[in-house]
């Protein structure tokens, strides 16, 4: 684990940094989009950036459920690109914002987070906010431009029960992979303070 203060922030600031080029490179001219890959590595990319600047003035953490919910995001958008659940660009920028971000908030949290400071497991549910306001956002969107933004998700095209299957086991992944975290941080936390 990085232990100066300083060099932990540089790093946030640093992978930050690198996700807001690959944000505005993927999406210009227009840094807008209301797919998941851009509301999420955008919010990564801000709360990084956010992290950092409050690390390196006033030598504080974010809470670290927050870089919890940022990695099972990023591991989520990864394993869905490399399964070809849905058709995914690696081109450019995309292949930043659906491999190397991921990969770099892993790291992240393996290397810079503090373990051992997620004190209920009840913060592992908070990984399902960000995920679930987008999905409940997509099928407002969809039902009233009938574009669904993802395939998986076209309840016109796939039946509702389709659609709620795979919301549901994609649910289900989001905590499995959120408890696995939870209790290896809880584990390599208490290691580090013996």
């Amino acid at each position: 684990m990085v232990k100066s203060i300083k060099a932990q922030a540089i790093l946030k600031l640093g992978i930050g940094l690198i996700m807001l080029i690959s944000v505005l490179w993927g999406y210009s001219p227009i840094p807008f989009s209301n797919e998941y890959t851009f509301l999420s590595n955008a919010a990564e990319c801000l709360i990084m950036i956010f992290s950092g600047i409050i690390l390196l003035t006033r030598k504080k953490h974010i809470p670290t459920y927050i870089d919890l919910c940022m990695v099972i995001m990023s591991l989520i958008m990864l394993g869905i690109s490399l399964t070809n659940i849905s058709v995914f660009s690696f081109d450019g920028a995309f292949l930043f914002l659906h491999v190397i971000n991921p990969v770099l908030l892993l790291l992240h949290w393996i290397f810079i987070v503090e373990k051992g400071k997620i004190r209920s497991p009840l913060y592992v549910l908070t990984v399902l906010i960000f995920p679930l306001a987008y999905i409940t956002y997509l099928f407002i969107f969809g039902y009233i431009t009938g574009d669904y933004i993802y395939p998986v998700f076209d309840v016109n095209a796939l039946g509702v029960l389709h659609v709620a299957v795979f919301v549901s086991i994609v649910a289900v992944v989001f905590l499995a992979l959120a408890f696995a975290l939870y209790f290896i941080d809880r584990r390599t936390g208490r290691k580090s303070k013996k």
